[in-house]
C-alpha cells in the first residue's frame, strides 16, 4: 500500500490544476481595443493609463471549464494554507498575492495583467504559480518523514491492540496518535451505552491505554512491541484554523481536525486516518485525508 505525504499530495495536484489552467488559456483569446475605442471606461484625458488588451468572449465549454478550476483550486488553496497559519507576515503577504493573481487568472479578468498574446500569458501565469511550488518545497527539504496513524474510536474498539495497525500500512515502525475526543468518546461509552457486554469491551480497551500511561510520558510517546510509539493528545483541535466545512459539535469532523493539525505539525509525514465507519471514511476523503481500515474489520 503506498500513501504519499501530505506535502507530495498537495504538489500533485498543484500540477494537476497548473495543467487544467493551461488547457485554459490555450482555448482562450486574447482581443486589442481598436485605437479609437478603449471600451466603456474610455476618456480621452486617461487613454494612456489603459491596458489596449483583453480576454476574448469565452464558450460555453470554457466558462464550464472556469466553474470548474474555480471549485477546485479553492479546494486545494484551502488545503494548502493549513500549514501557513501563524507564518511570518511576508510569507502571508505572498500568498495572498499569488491566490490574487491565480484567480484572476482562471477567472480571465480584464485589467492591466491582460498580456498581447497567449504564450505570454502562460508565461506569466507559470512564473506566479511557481511561488506555490517554491513555498511547499521548504517543507519538502526539511522535516523527518514518518508514518503517523491516528485511529477514531470505533477502530480501537475493533482492534484494541495498535502494534497490529502497521499491518494495513505495511510498516513495522510507526506513530500512533490517540486524540482526546476518542478518549472522551470511550468514558462516554464506557458509562453510558446500554449494552453491559459492550461496555466491558470499551472498558477493556480503556484499561489498556491506562496501562500504556503508566509506561511513560504518553504525550511524548511510549514505546510499544520496540518499533511502535503511542501518543496522546492532551487538548481538542483548534477550529479557526482547520476546514471551514467542518463542524466543531460533531465528534467525528473533530477527530479529522485534530489529524489534520498532526498532519499540519508533520507536513513530511503520511498521517492516516484509521476508521471502518463509512461516514467518516466519506469525510476524510473530502479532507483529502488518507484513512484505512482497522484489523478485524468484517468484509462483506
Amino acid at each position: 500500500m503506498t500513501i504519499d505525504s501530505y506535502i507530495v499530495r498537495l504538489e500533485q495536484q498543484l500540477q494537476s490544476l497548473e495543467s487544467q489552467v493551461i488547457e485554459l488559456l490555450n482555448t482562450s483569446t486574447i482581443e486589442r481595443y481598436p485605437d479609437n475605442d478603449y471600451g466603456p471606461f474610455y476618456e480621452p484625458a486617461i487613454i494612456a493609463l489603459i491596458n489596449t488588451y483583453y480576454w476574448g468572449e469565452g464558450n460555453e465549454s470554457q466558462k464550464y471549464l472556469q466553474l470548474k478550476l474555480l471549485r477546485s483550486y479553492s479546494s486545494w488553496f484551502e488545503q494548502f494554507q493549513l500549514l501557513f497559519y501563524d507564518s511570518p507576515q511576508d510569507i502571508q503577504k505572498q500568498i495572498n498575492q499569488t491566490h490574487t493573481a491565480v484567480k484572476k487568472w482562471i477567472e480571465k479578468e480584464s485589467g492591466w495583467n491582460v498580456p498581447s498574446t497567449i504564450e505570454e500569458a502562460k508565461a506569466l501565469f507559470k512564473e506566479q504559480f511557481q511561488t506555490y511550488y517554491q513555498m511547499l518545497q521548504i517543507f519538502k527539504t526539511s522535516g523527518q518523514m514518518r508514518v503517523i496513524l491516528v485511529p477514531d474510536t470505533n477502530a480501537l474498539i475493533i482492534c484494541p491492540d495498535v502494534s497490529r495497525y502497521g499491518a494495513a500500512v505495511e510498516q513495522t515502525t510507526y506513530t500512533v496518535v490517540i486524540v482526546t475526543t476518542v478518549l472522551s468518546e470511550l468514558d462516554k461509552l464506557k458509562r453510558d451505552h446500554r449494552d453491559i457486554e459492550f461496555r466491558n469491551k470499551v472498558q477493556a480497551v480503556i484499561r489498556r491505554l491506562k496501562g500504556l500511561f503508566h509506561q511513560g510520558d504518553i504525550h511524548e510517546g511510549v514505546t510499544v512491541n520496540k518499533t511502535v510509539t503511542v501518543k496522546t493528545t492532551a487538548q481538542g483541535p483548534d477550529f479557526t484554523k482547520t476546514l471551514s466545512w467542518l463542524d466543531p459539535e460533531n465528534n467525528d469532523d473533530r477527530i479529522i481536525a485534530a489529524a489534520l493539525e498532526v498532519q499540519r505539525e508533520e507536513p513530511s509525514s503520511i498521517v492516516v486516518l484509521i476508521t471502518a465507519d463509512i461516514n467518516h471514511q466519506n469525510k476524510a476523503r473530502r479532507a483529502k485525508l488518507p484513512y484505512i481500515e482497522p484489523p478485524d474489520t468484517e468484509k462483506p
